[in-house]
């Protein structure tokens, strides 16, 4: 088995098994397993650079399992965790947005909804799964409507910056990631510092939700990136 598809797999292990833990009410630990799905997630892309490249089968696994890592489990988290705090009608709308997104993510799997150099077809996945897993993180239930908005905005391919123009810092590279994604795993979620970071994150997803599109919109275009290919995002 090639090194990136074992790391692929991992992932899809670790959130599998985040599911039933969130649906019996260990919300911490599957938010755990999630976090260390996602840094397999950073080092699989590493690993097809460096060692295998890659092919279209371990794209495909990859592509495949991150609706798994990015939608379904951090959903079936999200919902068990914040099921006893919403309204009935606020439940119908997370009902709503869960048919929905469980939809969306497969059709752009199927009809190749893929990253371009400049920017993001549509509202990235990853931004669904940081949302929720922040909002756990903050103790803070997002408003459904919030999340329906979030929805349209991935099932519409409007183009959405995936980095800074080249006279900003670049973005960050495997190392980086890797650490920040592992200090999460690690972190007490119920302390009010972390707390108070989930809601910083939260704040920030919700504005580039918001604000992210206008920069492709505008015509503002990030320079090249250097370095190797990119490793291929939802």
């Amino acid at each position: 088995m090639r090194p990136a598809d074992a790391a692929t797999l991992a992932g899809g292990v670790l959130a599998g098994a985040s599911m039933p833990l969130a649906v019996m009410g260990y919300y911490s630990t599957a938010v755990r397993l999630l976090m260390l799905a996602y840094l397999c997630d950073v080092l699989d892309g590493w690993l097809a650079r460096r060692y295998s490249g890659s092919t279209g089968e371990g794209l495909m696994l990859d592509r495949a399992l991150d609706r798994v890592s990015q939608v379904i489990a951090p959903l079936t988290l999200y919902t068990a965790w914040a099921s006893e705090r919403l309204s009935p009608m606020e439940s119908a709308l997370l009902a709503l947005y869960a048919g929905g997104i469980v939809a969306v993510a497969f059709w752009r799997l199927v009809h190749r909804i893929v990253w371009r150099l400049t920017h993001f077809a549509g509202l990235p996945l990853f931004v669904h799964a940081g949302v929720m897993l922040s909002s756990y993180i903050a103790d803070a239930p997002v408003n459904p409507l919030i999340l329906l908005a979030l929805l349209a905005a991935s099932a519409v391919p409007i183009p959405y910056v995936r980095r800074l123009p080249k006279s900003s810092t670049p973005s960050p590279g495997v190392a980086p990631r890797a650490a920040a994604v592992l200090v999460l795993a690690l972190l007490p979620y119920r302390n009010p510092v972390v707390m108070l970071l989930g809601k910083l994150v939260l704040i920030s997803l919700l504005l580039y939700a918001a604000l992210g599109a206008l920069p492709p919109l505008l015509g503002i275009t990030p320079g090249p990136r250097s370095g190797g290919s990119e490793h291929p995002s939802s």
